[in-house]
C-alpha cells in the first residue's frame, strides 16, 4: 500500500520541480521588443555619427569659403572623390561660390552628382542656379530647374519651396499656377522666408490663386514686417496712409512705418 502511494506522489512532485510553459506568442513579443531596443540604440548612435560627420563637413566647407583654406578645401576634394554624398554637395557649394569659370563648372559638376544622389541642398543650389541663370554655362536651364527645385522643395527644403512657388507664379515655361504658387509661397513662409510671407500677401490681397482675404493680407504683411522686409512695411505704411486692407486712416502709423522701412532697407531681409 505505501510503495503505491509513493508511486502515485512521484509523478506529482516530478512536475512541481517542472519550469513553467512560456507561451510562443510572448517569447516571439519579448525577442521583438530586444530587437527594437537594439535597434533604437543602433539608430542613436548612427545618428550622433551623422550629426558629427555633418559638423565637420560644414566646418571644412566655411573654412574653404571664407577663410580661402586650402587644407580644409583639400579635406573635402578628398571626401567628395571617395564618394561622400554630403561632401560632393559641400565642395561643390564652396566652388560655385568662386569667381573663376573654371572652378564653378567644377563645383556645378560636383553638385550634379550630389543631386542625383538624392541630396536635397544640392537639388536646391543647382536647380535655383538653373532658374536664375547662373550655371557655368550662363544660362537659363527651365527643364532642369523645375525638376530639381520641385524635388527639393518635397524634399523639405525651404528654400526651394519658395523658388518653386516663384516658377509657378511666371510659368517659367509652362502655364502660370497662381494657386500652386501661393501653396509653396505659404511653405516657405511658413518656414521663415520673409519674401515668400510679403508674395503670400500680396496674392491674399488681390485674390490671386487663393480667396482675397485683406485681414490674412495683412497678417504675412506684418509677419514679413517683423523679419525686416522693407517692401512689406512700405505696404504697410501706405494702407494706413490711404485706409486700406481694412485698416482705418493713421497718419502717426503711416509716420512710424516709413521710418521703419527705412531702417530696414539698410539691412533687408536675404532671400534664400
Amino acid at each position: 500500500m505505501q510503495a503505491t502511494a509513493s508511486a502515485t506522489l512521484a509523478p506529482t512532485r516530478a512536475a512541481s520541480r517542472r519550469l513553467p510553459r512560456v507561451h510562443p506568442l510572448f517569447a516571439a513579443a519579448t525577442l521583438a521588443v530586444t530587437v527594437a531596443a537594439a535597434g533604437v540604440a543602433g539608430a542613436a548612435v548612427w545618428r550622433h555619427q551623422s550629426d558629427t560627420r555633418h559638423a565637420e563637413l560644414s566646418q571644412w566647407q566655411l573654412l574653404a569659403t571664407s577663410a580661402g583654406d586650402a587644407g580644409a578645401l583639400d579635406q573635402l576634394q578628398q571626401a567628395a572623390r571617395a564618394g561622400e554624398t554630403a561632401a560632393r554637395a559641400a565642395l561643390g557649394e564652396t566652388m560655385m561660390s568662386r569667381t573663376d569659370a573654371t572652378t564653378r563648372a567644377d563645383g556645378e559638376r560636383w553638385l550634379r552628382m550630389a543631386a542625383d544622389s538624392g541630396h536635397v541642398r544640392a537639388q536646391f543650389l543647382l536647380g535655383k542656379a538653373a532658374m536664375l541663370g547662373t550655371l557655368a554655362s550662363g544660362r537659363a536651364d527651365q527643364s532642369l530647374a523645375w525638376r530639381l527645385l520641385d524635388a527639393a522643395a518635397n524634399g523639405g527644403d525651404i528654400g526651394a519651396a519658395y523658388y518653386l512657388g516663384l516658377l509657378y507664379r511666371g510659368g517659367h515655361g509652362r502655364m502660370p499656377d497662381p494657386a500652386s504658387a501661393a501653396r509653396w509661397f505659404k511653405v516657405a513662409a511658413d518656414g521663415g522666408v520673409a519674401q515668400a510671407m510679403f508674395l503670400l500677401g500680396n496674392a491674399y490681397r488681390e485674390g490671386d490663386g487663393v480667396a482675397q482675404d485683406d485681414a490674412r493680407a495683412v497678417a504675412w504683411y506684418e509677419a514679413a514686417a517683423e523679419r525686416e522686409h522693407p517692401a512689406s512695411i512700405q505696404t504697410l505704411a501706405m494702407a494706413y496712409r490711404h485706409g486700406e486692407l481694412g485698416l482705418a486712416q493713421d497718419d502717426r502709423n503711416y509716420r512710424q512705418h516709413m521710418a521703419e522701412a527705412a531702417h530696414a532697407l539698410k539691412h533687408p531681409a536675404i532671400n534664400p
